[in-house]
Order: C-alpha cells, then structure tokens, then sequence
C-alpha cells in the first residue's frame, strides 16, 4: 500500500527516526535482555503501518503495539492491518490494538484445526 499524499513529507522523518532507533537503541535493548515478544518485530510493524497508513495513523498503530510488547502483555503473529482500523485525526488512540491477548502463530492455527476435526469425527 502507498503512502497517503498528507503524509507524504512526514513519512521520511518517521522512516528516519525508527532507522535511528534501529541503529541505537535496538541493539542495545538485545545486550540487556529485552526482546520484541512480537513477530514481525515492533520497528518493523511500525513502519509497515507508517507505509500502509500514513505517518499518523502508523505512529498510533505501533504506539498500541509497544504497549503490548511487556512482560503480561500480548506476543506471537502479528502483522500490520491490511486496512486503517477506524480512527479519527483527533481521537488518534482508536486506530491501535490495545488489547493483550495472545496472537497466535499461522502454523500454530494450522496444527490445531485437524486436531479439532478428529476430535468431533471418530
């Protein structure tokens, strides 16, 4: 998905600053033991949301996913969204996920669902 035309100038500066954050801080978080419980990590679901979104929109969206990268917070498969949760400019919060429930794995889903099927057919 390409950038919306309004967030066309601010997209390089948030692309810029999660370049820095990936080149600076990142690593140092992994010598110290903290790791994204997220995959893709959440500099790259940010920036796949920044890309599909808009740079506001985006900022949102992996604002909602660092929140939930904690210890008690969600972790496994999670994507950035193919379509804008609804949103609005002035109530920025609604276009993230802000709930902590576990994500599961595609091949996780995939395993379980023949499980399911011989369960109920004997």
């Amino acid at each position: 998905m390409a950038p919306r035309p309004d967030s066309s100038r601010r997209a390089p500066i948030a692309y810029g600053l999660l370049r820095a954050y990936k080149a600076t801080l990142s690593p140092v978080f992994y010598v110290l033991g903290a790791r994204c419980r997220h995959e893709p990590t959440c500099s790259v679901y940010m920036a796949d949301c920044a890309a599909g979104h808009g740079a506001w929109a985006g900022i949102w969206m992996g604002l909602a996913r660092l929140s939930r990268c904690r210890p008690g917070g969600s972790s496994g498969w999670d994507p950035a969204p193919d379509e804008c949760p609804h949103g609005h400019p002035l109530l920025p919060w609604r276009y993230g996920d802000w709930s902590s429930t576990h994500r599961p794995f595609p091949q996780d889903e995939v395993e379980r669902a023949p499980k399911a099927d011989t369960e109920t057919n004997p």
